[in-house]
């Protein structure tokens, strides 16, 4: 009987781990994009800042932790963000496209990248179409131009390989060091 109430005590210590690890890492990711609202000229680069929040939550915490995450950070950032753009950048793309980038990328090398590229042009579709039409925010140069898509395409690529490259870098380096495997996991 005592070796049973270890096991409860041991499961509810790490949702109670992954609980408040869950709220901070909101916080931070509305903290994030925060900044990317008041300071304009870093909007997309909050953005991609908190995309790897997500990604932190998809290594570590996996299971429903990553969408509650995302879907938490999205409701409060579009609620408190004075300028929206980076709020409706989260939503529409970086803050699910981590979750995504994980199921793509067990598929075949070319599926996974055309998979990628639908999910990004769609968002860009999504997203000049929100930005212009349905919330008239001012001041953004995106439009259904090829050089939008063009640039978005490239910058995108850029994206996904240098977050690759972090991902790599955090399993392989800094958990090993910081001994966080199977700490937050349900």
């Amino acid at each position: 009987m005592l070796l049973g109430e270890k096991m409860k005590q041991k499961i509810s210590m790490k949702r109670s781990r992954s609980i408040a690890l869950s709220a901070i890492l909101c916080s931070l990711g509305v903290l994030f994009l925060y900044a990317g609202s008041v300071l304009e000229i870093l909007d997309l680069t909050m953005g991609a800042l908190a995309s790897v929040i997500v990604i932190f939550a998809v290594i570590e915490m996996g299971g429903k932790s990553p969408y509650l995450i995302y879907a938490v950070t999205s409701l409060l950032s579009v609620l408190l963000l004075p300028n929206k753009f980076p709020a409706l950048l989260y939503v529409v793309f970086a803050g699910i496209y981590p979750i995504l980038k994980e199921k793509f990328e067990r598929l075949h090398f070319i599926i996974s990248w055309i998979l990628k590229m639908s999910v990004f042009n769609t968002s860009l579709l999504i997203l000049i179409f929100f930005t212009k039409y349905l919330f008239h925010i001012p001041d953004t140069d995106m439009d259904f131009t090829l050089i939008v898509f063009g640039l978005g395409n490239a910058t995108f690529i850029l994206y996904d390989v240098a977050i690759s490259r972090i991902i790599t870098f955090y399993l392989i380096k800094i958990r090993s060091m910081l001994k966080l495997k199977n700490y937050f996991e349900n």
